[in-house]
């Protein structure tokens, strides 16, 4: 079996409703497109899933396809971040191979825990493929005018039938969107209809529409109970950290500093909210949640201090040095880290985060309004970062402005996860202390520089050695600067907090 690949597709569906006849190459002469047309294919996909189709629920399809001319596994995600609907990711296995990869298996690991995936459905596809150029000869866009008939996995004869075209770009671009734009324009007004439905979805009937484990919960307004608001916010942050997740297994770019920051809003929330919530319940969950940060931390802050560090260093051979030393240490943290993800305890973790959206464990107080008891448990995480900078001095030792650090990501989480239900003064506020947070990051990063610095100059031959001591002075300049410009902005966060009634 080949390695897994993965490459990002954009496509858009149509439905053909039985009544309406449709000739597709016609259709697309008519447009003024240069077609080619392809060979006809026959093709049987098997899909995969959970019994209660977490995956489908979820957005995800894993499927073993024979007689497309990329036979073999194919696992589709939804593409993050991508603003999109339209876009997934495809990771493709070549190979005849019955047995599911478990390269595949394991990347979805979070979203199925330890439910058995099995085939659900069959779906058989006779297609006839077109590939829409540019003048210049360069292929924009495949449309495939698709025959389908879907089954279960058990039966032979099939359950349902239905006509669907696909426009898939091929490579994307300005030339490939207008010309896809102006094939859906001329589907539509031929009768299509625009659809989300994947096939998979359409063999295995209306639960594949149901909400995932953790739905996507609306925010709600100011007079409803504050229980309903607790459920709006961790629904999206364990969304947010279940995705993280995936990706993370993924090794997509920037996967591990999401999943951090979806454990801190998390264990943010479950403090500021703590007047709300049993104690008993919160403080496990949180101990959980900071266990599960640490096991990334050492993955983040290697590739903070790679891209960091080598953009500090002029030298070519320091440079190397530098790379070559935090890649090794980033290979055995990431290892440490998927060790973690793959651990009982962090499914049990996940499953404790289900619970906690669907039946949160609130006090009587929670049944008061939104209204009512959000300002409060803002003004404590506000109130602990004023009087942390009021202990703060620009020459004051690293780890006191890395208190006023984690005061200001605490007071700018709580006023982020309430802004959607009190409004526009708790989303200033939450911007404003998103920017003193960056800037006081910056600084925190510089003083873990001056750490690793060292211990990189330990193990480094004299001339490198000296030159990671220069680089050490020119960082720890720019740290300082980072403390001037965060002292600078307070006054402002001040007001800004006083104006949503926070003083």
């Amino acid at each position: 079996m080949s390695e897994p690949t993965s490459y990002r597709e954009i496509e858009f569906k149509f439905r053909i409703p039985a009544q309406t006849d449709l000739d597709l190459r016609a259709l697309l002469a008519s447009v003024g497109v240069d077609i080619v047309d392809h060979d006809p294919r026959s093709m049987v996909a098997i899909y995969y899933d959970t019994a209660n189709l977490s995956l489908l629920r979820w957005g995800i399809t894993l499927r073993n396809r024979h007689g497309g001319g990329d036979d073999g596994w194919h696992m589709k995600v939804p593409a993050e971040p991508s603003g999109n609907d339209s876009a997934r990711d495809e990771i493709r296995i070549q190979g005849s191979d019955s047995v599911i990869p478990v390269e595949l298996a394991s990347l979805v690991t979070p979203l199925t825990r330890r439910q058995e995936l099995q085939p659900m459905a069959t779906v058989r596809t006779r297609r006839q493929p077109f590939v829409i150029r540019a003048a210049n000869g360069t292929e924009l866009i495949e449309v495939v005018d698709d025959f389908v008939d879907v089954g279960s996995s058990s039966l032979a004869e099939p359950t349902s039938s239905f006509h669907e075209v696909e426009v898939e770009l091929l490579i994307d671009s300005a030339d490939s969107r207008q010309t896809a734009a102006l094939i859906s324009d001329a589907l539509v007004d031929a009768g299509a209809q625009v659809s989300s439905l994947s096939k998979a979805a359409s063999a295995l009937g209306p639960a594949a529409a149901d909400p995932p484990d953790v739905p996507a919960l609306k925010f709600p307004k100011p007079s409803a109970p504050a229980v309903d608001a607790l459920q709006a916010v961790f629904s999206t942050y364990v969304r947010d950290l279940l995705m993280a997740d995936v990706g993370v297994r993924r090794m997509l770019p920037d996967s591990v500093h999401q999943m951090r920051v979806a454990c801190r809003r998390l264990r943010s929330a479950l403090k500021t909210f703590d007047s709300l919530l049993d104690h008993d319940s919160v403080d496990y969950l949180r101990g959980e949640l900071k266990w599960m940060a640490s096991e990334l931390g050492e993955v983040r802050d290697t590739e903070v201090q790679l891209t960091r560090l080598g953009s500090l260093a002029t030298d070519e051979r320091v440079k190397n040095f530098i790379e070559e030393s935090l890649e090794a240490r980033l290979r055995a943290a990431t290892s440490s880290a998927l060790a973690a993800l793959r651990s009982d305890r962090h499914d049990f973790l996940i499953e404790d985060l289900i619970l906690l959206v669907s039946e949160p464990p609130v006090t009587v107080a929670a049944f008061d309004s939104a209204a009512e008891r959000l300002p409060a448990c803002v003004a404590t995480p506000w109130h602990r970062l004023d009087k942390a900078v009021g202990k703060a001095t620009l020459d004051g030792p690293a780890e006191r402005w890395h208190r006023v650090r984690i005061r200001a990501k605490q007071a700018r989480y709580a006023a982020e996860a309430v802004a959607p239900i009190l409004g526009g003064e708790f989303a200033r506020l939450g911007k404003d202390l998103a920017t003193v947070t960056d800037t006081l990051g910056n600084r925190q990063d510089a003083h873990v520089a001056s750490i690793v610095l060292r211990e990189l100059a330990d193990q480094a031959p004299g001339p490198i050695a000296y030159e990671l001591g220069l680089i050490a002075a020119h960082n720890a300049v720019a740290g300082n600067q980072d403390i001037r410009t965060f002292l600078r902005r307070w006054p402002d966060i001040v007001r800004r907090a006083k104006e949503a009634g926070l003083d």
